[in-house]
């Protein structure tokens, strides 16, 4: 994988000037050229997916997630090696977590336990491949009537065994499968939903929550709640309310839904139940991954007992954001904060930074 910085003609908003300023300011002859052959190229820059999403207006003020990695990367040098980074080594996150004393979901650990003697307590789990995002290759198992079944039906103690120690070995995670909070539940039946919460140290560096959104399960077969999956994402209004429920039509365009499209219960105008105490933890959980992250994108599972933190993104996501806000990135506090953290980069950040940069796993 890599990471591609472009070089437009023209940058359509404050953001983008700041951003791409920076690298044409540090930035040798060589490294802008191969910048503008990027940009030229097409590789840059709005996707025609991104296109059917979002509106002129909030593109106009918006961050692509074709030039958000670049962005994300000056701002969180602390994302590669992937191996070290703990927003992306979820074995790492899990203890980091852990030792900071955040809610976490209950995990397997090889170092504590044996993993037929985890399974025995457990009747529904989730196994998680690291160094994955946006759902990729998360899969559900459950108990019933004491053998363990997955989405291609039952499966032999000994073979699951076998394939989540094969997935512990490559860097994922196995973790009990949490339940859904009741004022929740017919509006997520397939998956745990979760409170998307991205933070940004402020001016002075303390972390702020500026930006939310809440992603539903649509009830499909896959145990995740991402939008890209087929599933619902919506603002959260400032009372704490459920704002517009949107979800990608066939075509990629968003669909306005008044109702759970497999429930039918309504879900504009409900309250999200531990809305305050979802964003502390976020806050909280900043602080204790704050060496080398500016941005945080959190995810936060609403359950019976509480939130629980589930996972953080070092390069969240602006798609979604700026779908539920109805505005571009640049109109917005979290875009204000990214124009303060670059304009008092150091140079040589700027000048570490490729057209063209590998995105390595170890150092």
């Amino acid at each position: 994988m890599f990471t591609l910085r472009a070089l437009p003609p023209a940058d359509g908003n404050i953001l983008l000037a700041a951003y791409h300023d920076g690298l044409r300011r540090h930035w040798p002859v060589g490294r802008r050229t191969i910048a503008r052959l990027i940009a030229a190229s097409g590789r840059s820059g709005w996707a025609a997916s991104e296109r059917r999403l979002l509106c002129d207006g909030v593109r106009a003020q918006g961050l692509s997630m074709r030039d958000r990695k670049g962005l994300h990367r000056l701002l969180n040098p602390g994302a590669f090696p992937a191996e070290a980074n703990p927003l992306k080594n979820k074995q790492l996150f899990a203890r980091h977590a852990a030792a900071a004393g955040l809610p976490v979901p209950d995990s397997f650990a090889l170092e504590t336990s044996d993993i037929a003697s985890w399974l025995h307590g457990q009747s529904i789990i989730i196994a998680k491949p690291s160094y994955c995002s946006k759902g990729q290759g998360v899969v559900r198992f459950a108990k019933k009537g004491g053998r363990w079944e997955g989405a291609e039906g039952p499966i032999a103690d000994d073979a699951l065994r076998a394939r989540l120690l094969a997935l512990w070995a490559a860097g994922g995670v196995i973790q009990r499968c949490l339940a859904t909070h009741d004022a929740l539940a017919d509006m997520s039946p397939g998956a745990l939903p979760t409170l998307r919460v991205v933070t940004c140290l402020d001016e002075v560096g303390t972390p702020e929550a500026c930006a939310l959104a809440l992603r539903l399960s649509a009830g499909g077969g896959r145990p995740v709640d991402n939008f890209n999956a087929g599933n619902l994402v919506l603002s959260v209004d400032a009372d704490g309310h459920c704002g517009p429920v949107w979800q990608a039509g066939p075509d990629g365009a968003p669909i306005r839904c008044d109702r759970h499209p497999l429930t039918g219960a309504p879900i504009s105008g409900r309250p999200v139940p531990d809305l305050d105490a979802a964003v502390a933890l976020a806050l909280r959980a900043h602080l204790a991954f704050r060496s080398g992250f500016t941005v945080i994108g959190w995810d936060i599972g609403l359950t019976p007992d509480g939130p629980v933190l589930v996972e953080g993104n070092w390069n969240p996501g602006t798609d979604i954001m700026q779908l539920v806000s109805g505005r571009g990135l640049a109109d917005s506090r979290l875009g204000a904060l990214y124009c303060h953290h670059l304009r008092h980069l150091p140079p040589q950040r700027w000048q570490a930074a490729g057209a063209i940069e590998r995105d390595p796993r170890r150092a």
